[in-house]
Formats: C-alpha cells, sequence, structure tokens
C-alpha cells in the first residue's frame, strides 16, 4: 500500500506501468498501477479515488505537490502525456524546503509543540478542535482552476508551504488525540493533587511526558505545574509502551503464545485439550512432528520458561540492555509519526484512536464512536468502515462493545484458536518510509 507519492520516483514508477511490461509491473505498487489505470481508461477524479478507496489504496492527496498536479489531470479529463508534459513544465514551481514543511524540527518534541500543532492546524470551538480544512480548501482550487496552466502554476507557487510528503490529516488526527489522551492524564494528576489522594497513581499514569521527577520535586501552583508539563518532552516510548499494554501486550505476541496462554497450565488439561494444542504446536513447528502429545507440550513449555527468564534478564534495570530499549522499533514509530517522517496507514491510525480515545468519556464530545471514526476515515482519505471486512467489523462491534477490553480479549483469542495473528500482530509493517520503499522497488 503506498500513501503520498514521492516526487523523485513516482513519475518513473508511472512511465514504467505505461509500457505495459510485465516484469517491471509486477514490482510496482498497487496505488501507481492504479493511477495508471485511470489513465489508460480515461477515469474521471471522482471514478480513480472510488477505485482507490475500493482496492485499500488512499485517494490522490490535494496537498503532495505531484498529486495534486495528478487531480487536476483527471478533473481536466488530460491524457497521461499531458500531464507528464505539466510535470516536466512545473515541476520547478515549487520552493523545495524540507525544513519548513516540518513542524517539529528538533530531535525531541515538547508537549507545548504539539499544543501548538494542533492549535496551528485546527479552529477552535470552545474546547474542541475543529480540522481546519486546508486539504479540501486546495482541492476546490484546482477544482477552479479549470484547465488553464497558468492558474495551476499560481495554485503550486500559492500553496507551496501547505505541501506535504505525508499526508498530513492523518498525522493531525494522530497528534490531536494524542493531545486528549494527556490532557485527561493531566486533569486527573491536578485533581488529585488537590484533593491530595491518588497522586503517586496519577503521576504513574504521566510516562508520556518525561516529567516524573519534577513532579515530585516541590510543591507548584496549578499554573506553575501547567508551564512545566508543557515544557517536558514527550515520551515516544511510553507512548509505545502504554498503546501496548492497554492492548495486554498482544501486539507483540503470536497466536501460539496467546494459545498457550489460553490452555493454562498442562496439568490441568483435559486430553481432549491436550491434544488440539499438541497438533497446533506441531503446525506451528514442524520440528516436534515426531513427538508424543505429552512430548511436544512438555518441550514448548520449557522453551517458553527459558525465554521468559532471559528476557527478564535483558529487561531489568541490571541487565546490559537496560529496559528502555525493549521497544526501540515502536518508539521509532511514533516519533516518525508525530514528526511527519512516516504515513501512517489506516489499520495503524484506527488503533491508536482507539487507544488514545479510551480516556474519554460519553460526555466527551470527541468521543470516538462508529460515526466519528468514519468521518475521520474520511478525512484522512481512507474508505469508511465496512463491515464485509474482518477488520472492519472487529472495530465497529469493539466500538459498541459495553466493555471494549473485554471483546478484544475474546476477539485476540477466537484468532489463536484458529492459529491466526491478530489484526495488531503486524501492524507497523505497513508503516514506512515511502522513499525508501519506491528506491527498493526500482533498484
Amino acid at each position: 500500500m503506498m500513501y503520498g507519492l514521492d516526487e523523485g520516483n513516482a513519475k518513473e514508477l508511472l512511465a514504467d506501468c505505461m509500457t505495459f511490461d510485465p516484469q517491471k509491473i509486477k514490482k510496482i505498487p498497487l496505488r501507481c498501477r492504479l493511477i495508471a489505470v485511470g489513465f489508460v481508461s480515461g477515469m474521471t477524479l471522482e471514478e480513480l479515488n472510488d477505485k482507490l478507496k475500493e482496492e485499500g489504496c488512499e485517494q490522490l492527496y490535494a496537498r503532495n505537490r505531484l498529486e495534486a498536479g495528478l487531480i487536476f489531470a483527471f478533473h481536466n479529463h488530460m491524457t497521461y502525456e499531458c500531464w507528464r508534459r505539466l510535470e516536466e513544465k512545473y515541476s520547478e514551481s515549487v520552493e523545495h524546503d524540507a525544513e519548513k514543511q516540518k513542524f517539529f524540527s528538533g530531535s525531541t518534541v515538547t508537549y507545548r509543540e504539539l499544543e501548538q500543532y494542533v492549535r496551528q492546524n485546527s479552529t477552535e470551538c470552545g474546547d474542541i478542535f475543529v480540522t481546519q480544512r486546508i486539504t479540501e480548501a486546495m482541492e476546490l482550487q484546482l477544482e477552479e482552476a479549470q484547465g488553464e496552466e497558468g492558474k495551476f502554476r499560481d495554485f503550486l507557487i500559492q500553496n507551496q508551504r501547505n505541501f506535504r510528503t505525508v499526508r498530513e490529516k492523518s498525522r493531525y488526527y494522530f497528534c490531536k488525540y494524542l493531545y486528549y489522551y494527556t490532557e485527561k492524564k493531566i486533569s486527573n494528576y491536578m485533581e488529585a493533587k488537590n484533593l491530595g489522594v491518588g497522586m503517586e497513581q496519577a503521576a504513574s499514569e504521566l510516562y508520556i511526558l518525561k516529567s516524573a521527577s519534577r513532579l515530585r520535586q516541590r510543591k507548584m501552583t496549578d499554573e506553575e505545574l501547567r508551564e512545566m508539563l508543557l515544557d517536558s518532552s514527550i515520551s515516544f516510548g511510553g507512548i509505545y509502551d502504554a498503546f501496548n499494554y492497554y492492548y495486554f501486550e498482544y501486539v507483540s505476541s503470536d497466536w501460539m503464545e496467546v494459545l498457550m496462554d489460553y490452555y493454562g497450565n498442562p496439568d490441568n488439561m483435559q486430553e481432549s485439550q491436550k491434544k488440539e494444542l499438541a497438533k497446533a504446536l506441531r503446525d506451528y513447528e514442524p520440528k516436534w512432528s515426531s513427538m508424543s502429545d505429552e512430548e511436544v507440550i512438555k518441550e514448548k513449555y520449557k522453551e517458553t520458561e527459558e525465554r521468559e527468564r532471559n528476557m527478564d534478564a535483558a529487561y531489568s534495570l541490571e541487565g546490559k540492555g537496560r529496559g528502555y530499549q525493549k521497544n526501540r522499533s515502536g518508539e521509532k514509530a511514533v516519533r516518525n509519526y508525530i514528526k511527519g517522517v512516516w504515513d501512517i496507514d489506516r489499520t495503524t491510525l484506527i488503533c491508536y484512536l482507539l487507544f488514545f480515545g479510551s480516556v474519554l468519556t460519553e460526555q466527551d464530545a470527541q468521543k470516538i464512536d462508529e460515526k466519528r471514526m468514519n468521518e475521520i476515515l474520511r478525512e484522512c482519505g481512507f474508505a469508511g468502515l465496512k463491515d464485509s471486512n474482518d477488520f472492519d467489523y472487529f472495530v465497529m462491534e469493539y466500538l459498541k462493545a459495553e466493555d471494549p477490553v473485554d471483546y478484544l480479549m475474546e476477539a485476540v483469542t477466537q484468532y489463536a484458536l484458529q492459529e491466526k495473528n491478530f489484526f495488531l500482530y503486524h501492524m507497523y509493517r505497513n508503516s514506512v518510509n515511502n522513499d525508501e520503499l519506491i528506491r527498493k522497488l526500482i533498484d
């Protein structure tokens, strides 16, 4: 799945598609191939965007400079060759300054910067942040250009600071709901502080900000506390750990681990359960094919216990690796989502929105229900939830469940019983730097 097209290589990828060479085409991402099909079959912009979403890809994105040209081309029924000439003519019309496109330029991100990012990309209605419709406004400008190249060039120059290499709206919603989540945690701490009850627990829940030690240094007024927290750095690893914990660490557990947890102590298993588990273990690893049911189960539990001991040693404070190293890949992903280095795929965005939104109550206007989730997805250029899609059906049921956490546990276990990993297991594999991915496809 591809997101915003990279100007350096996407033109070559589309050109390869137009050669109709099967050897070249099979290496090209589906989204690029669908855009090429749009040119060949003379699709309208609406038809192409519908096709992209139908196939699980994102619609064309007006805040990506190259894709803005594609929107202009499809809206005005241009051929591929006409678009190519237009692209060559105006490819240098936009100033390329990566630093101007990045809101968070430092190595760290403070909570104050996150708040400013959300505010500057929102219209405030009381305590609610409403997204500014920059993408929608840019799409309207392209429509009003009506095929006039001069107006298209003016559009490029006028909007050069609005162009992005990633889908900004997905990043915006990720950051906005992280902000809501953090505000809830801050509010809980301030309430505990003023009541003088539950401060330790409330402080421990502010792990997403690197401020734990300063919370205990001295007494502060609410205003001083707020300023201190605003100047605190965001803990990317803390966010990932909290996310991981919320989903009962099933994100990092494959189906076999979940299944073993489900069956529990082998001494308490019925014979039928031992038989089922042994069969699953043999399916999982052929090396146990010649062992009896008892031997397979015994060896697997022995192996699991040994691995747990090794992990405990590695993650202990005295261990050489230190505990904070254990989730560096997840920490890196969160950092890159916030800083706009990586695009956020649909599954990842949904899962983080469910997590961040878990602290919001029915009284909160920002509470995520099915209607709100669909609004966000469509704003980001993704297809809305469909009950014919297994993952979407899970999300829809999760949002309706009286106890979402119980429903999650049940769903994860059911997948394990079918010897399948749950949706979250491979989540980060779709979150990549697209420039690097495209280069790999071409090399």
